[in-house]
């Protein structure tokens, strides 16, 4: 076994090497010329951040916004969706021959009032029937 000054030895590291690391990087100085140079490289800016709405006149705000959003959204793919079946109605009106999968756009239930599930279903058999010829 090692003698008391190998013990001596190893509590002095143990307890002042944490000190010494806590003194030399947690100084003001130190801090000031080695991390506030490089801090814009790694945090992005305080004006690029989002700020998430703080009382409820921009909560309310935000909200249409994202509902406006939203919307244009569904309206663009409800119209893409649109083209799309109109022009395979035109492929089977003109040609009478059926369309493949790969052909035909997804089926979109009927546009309008409230259906019924019942009614949505059956028109949705309709439409796969009519592919099908």
């Amino acid at each position: 076994m090692a003698g008391p000054n190998l013990e001596v030895f190893k509590f002095g590291l143990y307890l002042f090497f944490p000190l010494a690391v806590m003194i030399h990087y947690g100084d003001p100085d130190w801090y000031k010329k080695n991390v506030l140079p490089l801090r814009d490289e790694f945090w992005p800016k305080e004006s690029t951040l989002f700020k998430p709405p703080r009382n409820p006149e921009d909560l309310r705000a935000t909200r249409e916004g994202m509902r406006a959003e939203r919307l244009a959204r569904r309206e663009e793919r409800l119209n893409e969706n649109r083209g799309a079946i109109e022009a395979a109605a035109g492929k089977v009106g003109s040609s009478r021959k059926s369309l493949t999968t790969a052909d035909a756009p997804a089926a979109s239930p009927p546009s309008g009032p409230i259906v019924s599930d019942a009614q949505r279903l059956s028109d949705w058999a309709r439409v796969d029937r009519e592919r099908r010829v």
